[in-house]
């Protein structure tokens, strides 16, 4: 069976893990995320949701049988498990993934691929790694470190230290909270609201922060002139200036304004 599953509901698309991908040691955990996501990818969904069947995120829950393969074994799932990471932070459109239990390891890894997470007060984030002799190889510490700084990042991976839901709000970690038994309201909520958005702003608006997080103010104003290419001729881009600059010239709030994607 696959860990991962990918359903479509009109524009927005549902990544489902099955399972915890841990016998054995996730063994189609890259290829069968690889797959979901590029069926995504190749649809016309508009917002991607990551959920968990059993509410946990974890690439293996037995840290013994991963170190049974070697090095070698590791260094290439971890590196495999990245590119599928990366697969996720290059999608056109917005990206959510929500959690309720726990995230551990290269699963909390996955979730940092994401634009929004949402998670509960109960939910624990956890990097055990440093804790077992080794460190985190999917991409997971520079993208904790992007999002809460060096300083708190080194707290947090090198001492292995439980990230609870609250706490991973007030850092930064997370974009969204949500009180236990509210998960899917919330993160359904977030997905229908970015489903009917201005889809292409949001995947160039994505660039730009990624580039910025990349390579800085210099890399980021480097590709915005790029970017604007033929914003303003798409059919949201036309269609919502025009009803922008409306409400601007009457004096009145810009309305909700209802975008097809195109």
């Amino acid at each position: 069976m696959s860990s991962f599953r990918f359903d479509q509901h009109g524009p927005i698309g549902k990544l489902i893990l099955v399972g915890d991908a841990d016998s054995p040691p996730g063994a189609d955990f890259p290829s069968s995320l690889r797959a979901a996501v590029h069926a995504a990818q190749e649809s016309d969904i508009r917002v991607l949701h990551l959920t968990s069947e059993s509410g946990n995120f974890a690439v293996a829950d037995d840290l013994g049988v991963i170190g049974e393969h070697g090095s070698k074994f590791l260094e290439a799932f971890a590196a495999d498990i990245f590119a599928s990471f990366r697969m996720i932070e290059e999608l056109p459109f917005p990206t959510v993934a929500s959690v309720g239990g726990m995230a551990l390891g290269g699963g909390f890894e996955m979730l940092l691929a994401f634009d929004f997470l949402v998670v509960t007060d109960s939910a624990v984030l956890l990097f055990p790694e440093v804790s077992a002799g080794q460190f985190p190889l999917a991409g997971g510490v520079q993208r904790l470190a992007n999002r809460i700084g060096s300083a708190r990042a080194t707290r947090l991976v090198l001492l292995s230290e439980p990230i609870a839901g609250k706490t991973a709000v007030d850092l930064g970690i997370a974009t969204h909270a949500a009180a236990d038994g509210e998960l899917e309201k919330v993160a359904d909520g977030l997905v229908e609201h970015l489903a009917t958005g201005p889809t292409l702003s949001y995947g160039k608006a994505s660039a730009l922060i990624r580039t910025w997080s990349s390579g800085g103010v210099t890399a980021a104003d480097a590709i915005t002139t790029q970017l604007a290419k033929g914003i303003l001729d798409t059919k949201d881009g036309a269609e919502g200036m025009a009803i922008a600059v409306a409400a601007v010239r009457k004096h009145q709030p810009v309305p909700k304004i209802e975008f097809s994607g195109r």
